[in-house]
């Protein structure tokens, strides 16, 4: 059953619920080292009518139907545009699964890639993205 209204009365499900879903999902997904802290300029450029919490945001456009918005981290290794799928199917997947709302599309960016140590960020990607 989709949200909405049925026999007992109206189902209203709040973005900060579907942002944790969305969020676990994400985590899920091997070769995702963390969800970014936040979104670059560029493909979430205009988040000022999302609602958005560390790195996942929520682009409603009516009851029914949302955008998801994610920046995250990579694993060192990884076949991104691999990774990136696996985290807009299992997001899609698990929304429909808890929720019943199908989104219209899951948006990834990729904004960082880490080392091959827990934690630590490749500094010289973002040190040549600096000088070009």
């Amino acid at each position: 059953m989709r949200p909405g209204r049925n026999e007992y009365g109206e189902i209203k499900i709040h973005n900060e619920v579907i942002i944790a879903i969305a969020r676990r999902a994400t985590l899920e997904v091997e070769g995702v080292e963390k969800i970014a802290s936040g979104f670059r300029k560029g493909l979430f450029s205009f988040l000022g009518r999302k609602k958005f919490f560390r790195g996942v945001a929520v682009e409603r456009e009516g009851e029914q139907e949302v955008r998801i918005l994610i920046s995250l981290v990579v694993k060192f290794g990884v076949n991104i545009p691999e990774v990136v799928k696996a985290v807009q199917e299992n997001v899609k997947r698990k929304l429909e699964e808890i929720t019943g709302i199908i989104p219209l599309g899951v948006d990834v960016e990729v904004e960082k890639i880490s080392s091959e140590g827990p934690g630590e960020v490749l500094e010289s990607i973002k040190e040549k993205s600096k000088e070009d």
